[in-house]
């Protein structure tokens, strides 16, 4: 009982419900963690601001009105809760016991207090293998997707993605079809897709889970969608990146986990992979092909020993990209508002204004 009040109390305190305009504004991310925190240094738990005496308990604080005026929502949240749990979708507290324990540990404050599902829970601390990529991939990438997805699937590999078209929705389609389980960590319309033919199946069969940190009704958001990456990683053993470009969530989902060190990383390598990929490979993750995974008998036994053993060094008469090299590819695509300015190519490409200028002035010179 006291666990589900937890639940209520955080969406109370963190939520937009059918709120009016003139309706006290939910704790921002930070807020959320500051009174969590606030709460522990007094003993008390998101549960007892549903007791009776919290007005006495919030007293102290300095935003106790704001608060109380959340927490008297509590009609509105019961009937969402009947709403959610008539479909099938389950809420928990980021401060709940049965949390994800991969996501507390590795997210941190970067963990939103709530999380939304449907399908078996206990799936999220299993672990598996976090599958993205590109969602105009090229048939290559769609291939080598399927091909992960289908053996994962036979071998009883959970796969970890999003239900975004192209790389996401290929891997798990297959992983499906194979049999398997799956992880859709979502980023917008839970109450679609848990109610969608594509996952009915598997839903009720126990072999697909899906979650998000949003509401369950909230439409898409760039800014959500890279938010939702880091729990692709947060949850997994390991991750393959399929297809990125070197901007936009794929890629910076990518460098979070490589800065992070979450999870062991690959990425699709082989002929007409794009540059994305090349500077993957460049900044330390591991390269795996598509003849890799279709000779493999065990595809978990491959990537353990991939992650522990280094690629082979390059011969001497083969020729070795650099940085470089996949800038001048790069540079030579983006429109001239963002090529033509130094600034604007150093935010492009996430690197120091020296550097950006040094390879600029290369580049003007080579070509004189």
């Amino acid at each position: 009982m006291k666990s589900r009040l937890i639940a209520k109390a955080t969406l109370l305190l963190t939520t937009r419900l059918n709120d009016s305009i003139d309706s006290p504004r939910p704790l921002s991310l930070s807020e959320y963690h500051q009174f969590a925190a606030w709460l522990d240094a007094k003993g008390l738990t998101f549960a007892d601001m549903l007791d009776g005496d919290a007005g006495d308990f919030l007293r102290p604080h300095p935003a106790a009105e704001r608060i109380r005026n959340l927490l008297e929502r509590s009609c509105d949240v019961d009937s969402l809760l009947a709403h959610w749990q008539r479909m099938g979708i389950w809420v928990i507290g980021e401060r709940q016991p049965g949390f994800p324990t991969r996501l507390r540990r590795r997210l941190k404050t970067a963990c939103l207090p709530l999380l939304f599902g449907a399908g078996p829970m206990d799936a999220l601390d299993r672990g598996g293998l976090c599958v993205v990529g590109s969602r105009d991939c090229t048939a290559e990438a769609s291939r080598f997707a399927e091909t992960v997805g289908e053996r994962a699937g036979k071998q009883g590999v959970v796969v970890i993605s999003s239900d975004m078209r192209g790389v996401d929705r290929g891997v798990i389609s297959a992983t499906l079809a194979a049999g398997g389980s799956v992880i859709g960590v979502l980023s917008d319309s839970l109450e679609k897709a848990a109610a969608s033919r594509r996952y009915r199946t598997a839903l009720a069969a126990g072999r697909a889970t899906l979650i998000t940190p949003f509401a369950p009704d909230i439409r898409f958001a760039v800014a959500n969608a890279m938010r939702a990456n880091r729990y692709q990683y947060g949850l997994s053993d390991a991750a393959i990146v399929v297809e990125t470009r070197q901007s936009g969530g794929i890629w910076s989902g990518a460098e979070e986990n490589r800065k992070q060190r979450w999870v062991p990383a690959f990425v699709r390598a082989g002929e007409n992979v794009c540059p994305g990929n090349s500077a993957l490979l460049h900044l330390g993750l591991v390269p795996i092909t598509q003849r890799e995974i279709e000779n493999s008998a065990d595809l978990a036994a491959l990537l353990v020993t991939r992650a522990s053993s280094p690629p082979a060094p390059k011969s001497q008469g083969s020729p070795r990209p650099d940085l470089y090299s996949i800038f001048l590819a790069e540079l030579a695509r983006l429109d001239r508002s963002i090529s033509g300015s130094e600034e604007s190519v150093a935010r492009h490409f996430g690197i120091e204004l020296p550097q950006a200028r040094a390879w600029l002035a290369r580049a003007t010179h080579e070509n004189a």
